[in-house]
């Protein structure tokens, strides 16, 4: 499935995700139909170059506001300041929870995660999803 983000919301996105540098930027895209229709910048609680983590309470305000909107939670975001726009280990690790087969299982199944390099100067922008505890890439565009 593809993730469309409009310009003017991937330019919200990635003013957030810079005004991080050099910690990860983390946040929120939410819309119908693989649309994006919000950005929703949020606290990276690790103040981390190398990690992310929603603050708590942030998160729980904004998945309220999303369905209150009827909207889905369409992908989670964060920026890699000096590695490229694949998931780290620690991405992996942080998009699973294990089932009770110990199986890796996405802990959101259907959101994806839109991952923004920051090391070139054109970032590059890519989204996954995970199956069986796999990165799996889908198409992103920035209409």
């Amino acid at each position: 499935m593809t993730i469309e983000i409009p310009r003017d919301r991937y330019e919200e996105a990635l003013a957030h995700l810079r005004a991080g540098v050099p910690n990860e930027a983390c946040g929120v895209l939410a819309g119908v139909d693989g649309k994006v229709d919000a950005v929703y910048p949020m606290r990276n609680a690790e103040e981390s170059p190398v990690a992310y983590r929603f603050d708590e309470r942030e998160q729980l305000e904004v998945f309220r506001e999303v369905e209150d909107r009827g909207w889905d939670l369409l992908a989670f975001f964060h920026s890699h300041t000096h590695t490229e726009a694949r998931p780290s280990p620690t991405d992996v690790r942080h998009a699973h929870w294990e089932s009770d087969a110990g199986e890796p299982t996405p802990a959101y199944p259907g959101t994806r995660y839109v991952i923004v390099s920051l090391m070139d100067e054109e970032p590059e922008v890519r989204a996954f999803t995970f199956r069986g505890g796999a990165p799996v890439e889908e198409e992103v565009r920035i209409v």
